[in-house]
């Protein structure tokens, strides 16, 4: 992968993962972007462990903010010219898990400006600046080339429903939605979006709260065909193939990454 890969979220967890995959696939000039500079700094370091001739751009933004992203985006032009592989990767839980009589105003919107808003304002971002380069992507098939690739993180909680997140499957079905709409806006421009779907990731989240107790290191045995938990990598290595080249006719998709849950009867 030759192009730039811009990563929100990368901090830790998937969007960690997904910026180790980027460079294991031979991708070497990466935009990082989370609140938690001192996690980017960290991950920057692992990933010239991985490559020497890695280059990052580390990039503080809150993705519910209009300006700090598009700082991001023109920081990251800045560094290397273009971007070609987007991961909008950035969110946050509903909290308090509550029902929705019993929900304020401000909770939903507070994940709502993150999980959907934020998304949408790194989308048109990334479309912006997309839009301004040339077919840069050549596909290995010889296929025509391509602008750039998007991909949205969604949730398997866009194909099902939690009694108290309401805020946080609202959002993540939006995102699907907006990946989708997106995709047929662009495609003819040489640009492809897509999202994906993760099932139960342990996530250093998950990790503190298997620790408390919140959650049942057990829990996916029963609730997942597989049997366990889904490494942030596997989620990883789906969506950088989705943004690779090899992906070149795969546009407008949202992707279950959940070891068959979503299919399994509860009864």
């Amino acid at each position: 992968m030759k192009g730039v890969a811009l990563v929100t979220g990368a901090a830790s967890g998937i969007g960690r993962a997904v910026a180790h995959v980027f460079v294991l696939e031979g991708c070497t000039r990466l935009v990082l972007s989370d609140l938690n500079g001192d996690g980017l700094n960290t991950v920057a370091e692992e990933l010239k462990g991985l490559d020497s001739a890695v280059q990052t751009c580390l990039v503080t933004c809150d993705v519910s903010n209009e300006l700090d992203v598009e700082r991001m985006v023109a920081e990251g032009v800045k560094a290397f010219g273009a971007i070609h592989y987007c991961v909008n990767n950035a969110g946050i839980p509903s909290s308090p898990k509550l029902r929705t009589h019993e929900l304020e105003v401000e909770s939903f919107d507070r994940v709502q400006a993150i999980n959907l808003r934020g998304v949408w304002i790194c989308q048109r971002a990334e479309l912006r600046q997309m839009l301004k380069q040339g077919l840069d992507l050549q596909p290995r098939s010889r296929t025509p080339p391509q602008r750039g690739a998007i991909v949205n993180m969604s949730s398997i909680f866009a194909q099902a429903a939690h009694p108290r997140c309401v805020a946080y499957v609202a959002t993540k079905a939006g995102v699907v939605g907006l990946s989708r709409c997106d995709a047929i806006a662009y495609g003819r421009d040489g640009i492809r979006v897509n999202s994906v779907l993760p099932g139960a990731v342990k996530t250093p989240l998950i990790e503190e709260q298997l620790k408390l107790g919140t959650y049942s290191e057990e829990g996916p045995s029963n609730a997942v065909p597989i049997g366990r938990w889904a490494d942030p990598a596997e989620i990883a290595e789906v969506v950088v193939f989705l943004c690779s080249e090899k992906a070149s006719y795969v546009n407008g998709v949202d992707v279950l990454i959940d070891g068959g849950a979503v299919h399994k009867s509860q009864w």
